[in-house]
């Protein structure tokens, strides 16, 4: 059996990144090396993180699907004693000639905790709701429990 989680991305996101890898394909037959630059932004758009766990094999991995192509290495999977759900700010440095702000926004992230304070980050999301769910699932499917460490205190 095997647990498949990615994050989502925007339909307009997949829709830009089609229009430019044929834009792309068009411009390499045309002979200009700008279609490979191209290529490499639908590439980035069309960009999932995930995770998938295989429990029969007992190995994990984190993936990374590009147009439903999805890369990662397996590693084993240690012996799971918990998933824990918590909040989190995620900070973005965005920098143009002479200014420079720095944004934070709160993220839910997803671990799973194995020999006592190891743990490993299996996914992230921006809505609370969607991290529970995932959480539950991964938990109902390893028999763990879920802690929920989103609130301080």
């Amino acid at each position: 059996m095997s647990i498949k989680h990615l994050q989502p991305v925007a339909a307009i996101k997949i829709v830009f990144a089609i229009i430019l890898s044929l834009f792309s394909v068009y411009l390499f037959f045309e002979g200009t090396s700008y279609g490979i630059i191209l290529l490499g932004a639908a590439l980035k758009l069309s960009l999932r993180e995930g995770f998938e766990l295989d429990l029969d094999g007992k190995k994990y991995r984190k993936i990374y699907s590009v147009f439903a192509v999805n890369f990662g290495k397996w590693k084993n999977l240690p012996s799971i004693e918990y998933i824990s759900v918590f909040k989190t700010i995620k900070k973005n440095r965005s920098r143009v000639v002479t200014a420079e702000a720095t944004l934070g926004f709160e993220v839910y992230k997803l671990n799973l905790f194995y020999d006592r304070n190891q743990h490993l980050e299996v996914y992230h999301t921006d809505e609370k709701e969607d991290a529970f769910k995932v959480a539950n699932h991964i938990a109902m499917v390893l028999d763990i429990k879920v802690f929920d460490a989103t609130e301080k205190g």
